[in-house]
C-alpha cells in the first residue's frame, strides 16, 4: 500500500512514447523526426525506393541468445502487427516492415497531424517492446525508427554492436518503473494545521471570525497554506528521488505532467523514472515507506511499470 491505495503493479497505463517528437534526435540509419517532418540520415538518403515499397521500423534490439523460439512466438501470440525478428552477430532487431511511402518526409508532417495515426504508431511501439520485455531484456530505440532496407538495418546492427551491446549489459535483469507523487490540498492544509503554529492558529482565526473579516482571514489562511505548499513541494521532490534512488541503480527526475496528460485531478508534485531489478523487491519497499511517511501530508504515490528501460539507454537509440 502506498499513500492508503494500493499499488497499481500491474496496471499499465496508455502512455505516449517518451518526449516531444519535435526534439527527436536521429543516429545513422535513422528516421529523423522535427517539426519539418522527417529527414534519413542514412547513407543512401537520396536512393530510389525499393521496388516493394516497403522498410524495416525498428523497435528495439534484444541480444540474440535471449531471442529464443519463445520470444518469437510470443510476440506472433500477441502481435498487432507482423513482427519480423533480424539477427546479426550477438544482436537481434526486432521489427515490422512498413510503408516507406508513409514515412517519407513529404507525407509524415500530415500524418504527425493525424491524432488518430500518431496514437496508433505510439501504442504499436510500445505494445511491442512491452511483449518483448516479457521474455527478454530489450533496448528500445527511437519512435519511427526506419530503414530503407534490411541491409541498411543490418550495417546499424553491425556498426553499433558495442554501444548496442553495453546498453544491454546495462538493462539486462532490469526494468524501468515511474514514481509519480500528487498532492490533495485539503488534506496538505489539513497535516499543516497540525504541524505548524501559524497555520494552526491562522485557522482559528478563521472559523472565530465574522462577516467581512471572515473572509478577509480566510484568504490569509488560503496565502499562508500555499506558501507552505510552495516550501514544500521541493522538500518532498528531494526526499523523494533521493530515498528511491538509494534502492534503485539508476534514476532521474522527470518534468511535472498537468492534469490533462497525468489523467488526475490533483496536482503533481514529483514525476521520476528508475531502473531497477526486476523482482523490484526492495524498491516497492522502499516506496511503501515514503509512502506511509507522506500520507499525513496529503501525497499520494503512484507506482507504474515494468517498462522497458526507455530512459536509460542511449540518447541515439533511446525514445526521449
Amino acid at each position: 500500500m502506498v499513500g492508503g491505495r494500493r499499488l497499481p503493479l500491474e496496471e499499465k497505463r496508455p502512455r505516449r512514447a517518451r518526449g516531444a517528437l519535435a526534439e527527436a534526435r536521429g543516429g545513422s540509419g535513422f528516421t529523423d523526426i522535427t517539426e519539418a517532418g522527417v529527414r534519413l540520415t542514412t547513407p543512401a538518403a537520396t536512393a530510389p525506393l525499393r521496388r516493394d515499397g516497403l522498410g524495416w521500423y525498428l523497435y528495439g534490439v534484444a541480444a540474440a541468445d535471449e531471442a529464443s523460439a519463445r520470444l518469437g512466438a510470443g510476440l506472433a501470440a500477441g502481435a498487432v502487427q507482423e513482427i519480423d525478428l533480424v539477427a546479426e552477430g550477438p544482436l537481434v532487431g526486432v521489427t515490422s516492415r512498413v510503408s516507406l511511402q508513409e514515412f517519407a518526409e513529404p507525407a509524415l508532417p500530415e500524418r504527425l497531424r493525424d491524432t488518430t495515426w500518431l496514437e496508433q504508431m505510439i501504442r504499436t511501439h510500445e505494445q511491442v517492446l512491452e511483449r518483448v520485455l516479457e521474455d527478454a531484456s530489450v533496448v528500445p530505440c527511437r519512435f519511427c525508427s526506419v530503414y530503407r532496407s534490411e541491409a541498411e538495418l543490418r550495417r546499424f546492427l553491425s556498426e553499433r554492436r558495442e554501444v548496442l551491446q553495453a546498453a544491454l549489459d546495462r538493462v539486462r535483469g532490469r526494468v524501468e518503473v515511474g514514481v509519480k507523487a500528487f498532492i490533495d490540498r485539503d488534506r496538505f492544509a489539513a497535516g499543516r494545521a497540525r504541524q505548524n503554529e501559524d497555520v494552526r492558529q491562522q485557522e482559528t482565526q478563521v472559523s472565530s471570525a465574522e462577516g467581512g473579516r471572515a473572509y478577509l482571514e480566510r484568504r490569509r489562511f488560503e496565502q499562508l497554506v500555499a506558501s507552505e505548499l510552495e516550501r514544500f513541494r521541493g522538500e518532498a521532490a528531494d526526499r523523494l528521488h533521493t530515498r528511491l534512488l538509494a534502492a534503485a541503480e539508476d534514476g532521474l527526475a522527470l518534468p511535472l505532467q498537468a492534469p490533462e496528460l497525468s489523467g488526475r485531478e490533483e496536482e503533481m508534485v514529483f514525476n521520476g523514472a528508475y531502473l531497477v531489478t526486476a523482482d523490484r523487491g526492495a524498491f516497492e519497499q522502499a516506496l511503501a515507506s515514503l509512502g506511509r511517511d507522506f500520507r499525513d501530508d496529503g501525497v499520494e504515490l503512484e507506482l507504474t511499470g515494468p517498462w522497458p528501460a526507455y530512459n536509460f539507454v542511449p540518447e541515439e537509440l533511446g525514445a526521449e
